[in-house]
């Protein structure tokens, strides 16, 4: 079993110590970090011997928010997934952690067979989306798009017959294991397609590459 090391970054104790609880009860989560905003968590990452591979991440915190933290921590350690968990519900706030790079977006009413849910997801696929971010995301790309003049032909991005395939599997939420299956190749050749369909569409990771694909009106339909 591959245990999936989790860290909580919040400002209220009760909370964490409420979802250390919850967490806990699953075998393959693990809480290896409390911090209780975003300057002690990056100084407890300076000094761990083991990074989380998940970070749930609160946003309205004291020295140092969700927001400046996620900024900091997606160009530090690239590779440690965050779902940001937050009372606030606003458009702006979805979008703006999104663009940031962010794995997922959940309320605090969101239940904790949800959180472990999306813990599970974001380690498998890269991202996780609850049909209320999905409808905030769908809503700005489609307020975004209204304003949007018509695109030049020379920003279409190119990409190859397989790797539109993989694109495809990806919007319709496959893991890399279950692509690989579908497409009869190796999980690397899966995760080659996936770096080179980041590097042309100009983005960091799955998420940018969701929304990025879903603003280019050929995609929204696969």
């Amino acid at each position: 079993m591959n245990i999936i090391k989790v860290a909580i970054v919040d400002d209220q104790s009760l909370f964490r110590e409420g979802l250390t609880f919850i967490i806990q009860q699953h075998a393959d989560l693990k809480i290896v970090l409390e911090a209780e905003h975003g300057q002690d968590l990056l100084e407890q990452l300076a000094q761990a011997s083991v990074l989380p591979d998940v970070i749930l991440l609160d946003i309205k915190m004291p020295k140092m928010d969700g927001m400046e933290c996620a900024q900091i921590l997606k160009q530090r350690y690239p590779k440690i997934k965050i779902i940001t968990l937050t009372v606030y519900d606003q458009e702006d706030y979805v979008l703006h952690l999104l663009d940031l790079g962010v794995n997922g977006y959940l309320r605090k009413l969101t239940s904790g067979k949800d959180v472990c849910k999306a813990i599970r997801t974001v380690m498998s696929k890269g991202y996780y989306f609850d049909d209320f971010v999905t409808q905030i995301m769908l809503s700005g790309l489609k307020k975004k798009r209204h304003i949007m003049t018509k695109p030049k032909v020379d920003d279409e991005v190119s990409i190859t017959p397989r790797e539109r395939e993989v694109l495809t599997l990806i919007l319709k939420e496959y893991t890399t294991q279950e692509i690989a299956d579908k497409l009869f190749v190796s999980i690397r050749t899966v995760e080659t397609h996936r770096k080179n369909l980041l590097t042309k569409f100009g983005v960091k990771n799955v998420v940018g590459l969701v929304i990025k694909a879903l603003q280019m009106g050929e995609f929204s339909t696969v």
